[in-house]
């Protein structure tokens, strides 16, 4: 199993036990056609990847300052499964911030103390400025890279928008300017952070980057919304790894590359997923070679029509078609299509 999480530990001495007994769960066998192709078989060359993601709470109580205390124990649980990678959600290792700070550095050390890829979010301060940031860290615990929130989570419902004064953080702050492929020892893998999420532009432009598990950071109440990530897994080829802070629902899009999850499918829900609130982790076995031939197949790629589609890069004044409605907000009059304030 090259580029994975055992070859990194047989290389450097560690080892790893046992073997990997896998099945796969194919979640379009019912559709498919005895004389037809069904997706390469597994064997002992199969490529895998191993994924923890963490649903971590964040209270008055159970602030930043708290959660390197809980951190240890969900890295231990994802190393017991052999996960090459682990994630947090959203914004868990504190706000105005460096990545010199002790809590940023400590999360670099449990990466470094237990061999795998980890992911984090903070928000990230820099000079006067600040950015809402995912940091991504590699297997010795060097800082890989950072992917900035593109879409700023700003102002009152049931909008949530426009940003307005006391709601408006995030669009005062650095937003980022281009979606991110982070090159791992097993794949590529892209990070969009929450509102990032409700875009179905961020999840495409992400996947035709080469990107092909997208993990999905949250910090919110609420719930992962399940037809989110079934639809960018399903028309953009890859698998989606969602979670959240302080609601439930965490869990796998896994465009039935999932090959050990324990328990029963639920029709258009994620799976396997943490079903209630609270601090938890989930993990799954992506079948890599699976979702690459997925990914050469798609026909959502190889019958796009792009020369059709150029009024998604377009300035689209949608709200002029509905003059009679007044604006719930006064403010929205000189805020409308603006996101970095």
């Amino acid at each position: 199993m090259k580029n994975t999480r055992r070859h990194f530990l047989m290389s450097s001495g560690a080892g790893m036990a046992g073997a990997l007994g896998l099945s796969l769960l194919d979640a379009n066998r019912a559709g498919a056609r005895a004389d037809r192709p069904s997706g390469p078989k597994p064997d002992a060359g199969t490529k895998f990847a191993k994924i923890t993601l963490v649903q971590l709470q964040l209270t008055s109580q159970k602030g930043p300052d708290s959660v390197v205390e809980r951190m240890p124990a969900f890295f231990e649980r994802a190393c017991e499964y052999g996960s090459d990678l682990i994630a947090f959600p959203e914004y868990v290792l504190g706000s105005r911030i460096t990545i010199e700070h002790p809590r940023v550095q400590r999360f670099f050390e449990l990466a470094r103390a237990h061999k795998m890829y980890a992911v984090a979010g903070l928000v990230e301060q820099s000079g006067n400025r600040w950015a809402t940031t995912a940091l991504v860290v590699d297997r010795n615990g060097n800082l890989l890279g950072r992917y900035l929130k593109s879409h700023p989570a700003s102002g009152p419902p049931p909008h949530f928008w426009p940003p307005l004064k006391g709601q408006d953080n995030e669009a005062r702050g650095t937003l980022g300017s281009q979606f991110k492929v982070f090159h791992l020892d097993f794949g590529p893998i892209g990070i969009m952070q929450c509102y990032d999420g409700y875009f179905p532009e961020a999840w495409g432009c992400t996947s035709y980057m080469g990107a092909e598990i997208i993990l999905w950071i949250n910090g919110r109440a609420g719930m992962i919304e399940d037809s989110h990530c079934l639809m960018a897994s399903q028309a953009y080829g890859c698998v989606v790894a969602a979670n959240i802070t302080n609601g439930k629902n965490t869990g796998f899009a896994g465009l039935g590359c999932i090959s050990d999850a324990k328990g029963t499918p639920e029709e258009s829900r994620l799976f396997p997923r943490i079903k209630e609130q609270g601090d938890n982790c989930v993990h799954a076995t992506v079948n890599l070679d699976r979702l690459r031939w997925k990914r050469k197949h798609l026909r959502t790629m190889h019958q796009r029509r792009p020369e059709m589609y150029h009024l998604l890069t377009q300035d689209v004044k949608m709200w002029q078609d509905y003059p009679e409605i007044p604006w719930d907000y006064p403010e929205c009059e000189t805020l409308v299509n603006r996101s970095q304030l």
